[in-house]
């Protein structure tokens, strides 16, 4: 069932903002226990946080052949997609075209929720979504309650993933930063 905000404190719970689509997304991070927890950090592609993240530790990359290629979108796909493979089936990361409609048909404000900095977006039917001010992660965590970054499942060129960015004064997305990088994930169904 789909709801407009969380009903109660078992998360993660589907949420519908009345998109074109029919998209609906999680109430929070993969890894996270409430909305407004950043949850784990992953490299694109990964499943497993880890504790450091740079192109030694990255998974897909190797020093005598260069990025390993895992796919064109691998959402849904249990050996790559940290959605599916923590929170099973049908739950995914969202492609690129997914997080540029809830960016065309949302409004999205800068807030706290439970004393914690981000973006919640609600959609055109008054659903809303919160999405913590998580930072990243490289060797250390940055840019915590200022920025969040959440990955999709698609690339944008051989070593470098899509990703949608928040801020203080915007949301948007790239595709500039490199597969390696910890990021948060927000399902989607």
């Amino acid at each position: 069932m789909a709801y407009l905000t969380c009903p109660d404190d078992h998360h993660p719970h589907l949420i519908d903002l009345g998109l074109p689509s029919g998209t609906k997304w999680a109430c929070c991070n993969v890894g996270a226990s409430a909305p407004e927890q950043y949850g784990n950090y992953y490299a694109w592609g990964e499943i497993q946080p880890k504790a450091v993240y740079n192109w030694d530790t990255y998974q897909y990359y190797n020093d005598n052949t260069g990025i390993v290629n895992i796919g064109s979108d691998i959402g849904g796909n249990p050996n790559y997609d940290a959605a599916t493979a923590n929170w099973g089936a049908p739950w995914r990361m969202p492609s690129i075209a997914q997080m540029q409609e809830l960016l065309d048909y949302t409004t999205s404000t800068w807030t706290t929720q439970n004393g914690v900095y981000g973006r919640v977006f609600i959609g055109p039917n008054g659903g809303g979504v919160f999405f913590p001010a998580a930072g990243l992660r490289f060797d250390s965590e940055r840019d915590v309650g200022i920025f969040g970054y959440y990955w999709s499942s698609t690339p944008s060129d051989e070593d470098k993933a899509c990703d949608l960015n928040i801020h203080t004064t915007f949301a948007n997305l790239d595709g500039i930063n490199p597969r390696y990088g910890g990021r948060s994930v927000r399902p989607v169904r």
